[in-house]
């Protein structure tokens, strides 16, 4: 019998604020909700400029530890559904950079509802995802 439901849901606090994650891994992408706003936040498609291969070259791209080179991983991102934001925009490429979101063989779907979107608010998400979600 097969599972139902996402693969991963639950909810705990960034700095102060109640947070739910959803994530969930289909055939041709991965969906991550992250929300603070008890609702369904804008959604994006973030498709992946530089693609690999695993058998010849390891990791093409990751994540992007090192401020001083201004380097980030190279994606499109298409706002499907909410408002659009450069805000936003940016804290997802922040998150790409920074977790293991980057190794998303395909596309990732998400949505990012914050109720302030600051450095050390998406820095937690940042730890949560890699030690809770991957």
């Amino acid at each position: 019998m097969s599972e139902i439901g996402f693969k991963k849901q639950f909810a705990i606090d960034i700095n102060g604020i109640n947070t739910e994650f959803v994530f969930h891994v289909f055939d041709n992408k991965w969906m991550l909700l992250i929300t603070q706003l008890g609702k369904l936040p804008a959604l994006y498609n973030v498709q992946f400029d530089v693609g690999r291969d695993e058998r010849v070259i390891p990791m093409l791209h990751g994540p992007i530890h090192s401020p001083e080179m201004h380097v980030s991983v190279p994606v499109t991102m298409n706002c499907c559904m909410g408002a659009d934001s450069d805000e936003i925009r940016g804290g997802i490429q922040f998150l790409v950079n920074e977790t293991t979101l980057n190794k998303c063989p395909t596309e990732l779907l998400i949505g990012l509802g914050l109720k302030q979107l600051d450095s050390p608010g998406l820095r937690e998400i940042a730890k949560v995802l890699d030690q809770g979600v991957f």
